[in-house]
């Protein structure tokens, strides 16, 4: 009786692994949309097409330095290449933010996040520039510059340029 079980279940499973082989790809295609409604995954599926279509909607600057990470409780995770791109994604998050929004069909972003990849910062921050040395502006350069702003009325403003000059005259490289 044991053999007689054991060739049944072989026959099933034979039978069970034709079915599958003759599903095509055309068949996964009209089976997908059918399976994602059902599913309840449709926001999600078109949240995630930003992804295959990033380029074409943030265009080929952007897309060169941030790459979408993640979509999590709607927030987009995008991995910025370094600070300075970060900095600059960060002023133009409201209008990325829409025009991501714009191109999705049933769903919408919340917010957008912004990364630098692991271990990046360290690396920048160990790469190896040329020696600052301080190096103090002549007086008579100080006293051209103090007459320059001497016409700027508000006083905190004016000590403000002069410092900002100042270190920049004043720091130099190698």
């Amino acid at each position: 009786m044991s053999k007689f079980v054991e060739q049944i279940a072989e026959n099933r499973y034979s039978v069970q692994m034709s079915r599958h082989k003759k599903i095509k790809e055309s068949d996964v295609a009209n089976i997908l949309p059918t399976l994602i409604r059902e599913k309840g995954w449709e926001r999600q599926f078109d949240l995630h097409t930003l992804f295959s279509r990033w380029q074409e909607l943030v265009g080929e600057e952007i897309s060169d330095c941030a790459r979408p990470l993640k979509i999590e409780r709607g927030v987009l995770w995008i991995e910025v290449e370094n600070s300075a791109w970060l900095q600059q994604l960060q002023y133009e998050k409201m209008d990325l933010m829409d025009v991501l929004n714009n191109s999705l069909k049933l769903s919408a972003l919340k917010d957008i996040k912004m990364i630098l990849p692991k271990g990046k910062e360290e690396q920048v921050s160990r790469k190896q520039y040329p020696d600052i040395r301080f190096v103090r502006p002549e007086e008579k350069e100080i006293d051209a510059f103090k007459t320059q702003i001497s016409c700027i009325e508000d006083e905190k403003c004016r000590e403000a340029l002069m410092q900002f000059w100042y270190l920049a005259r004043a720091c130099k490289r190698g």
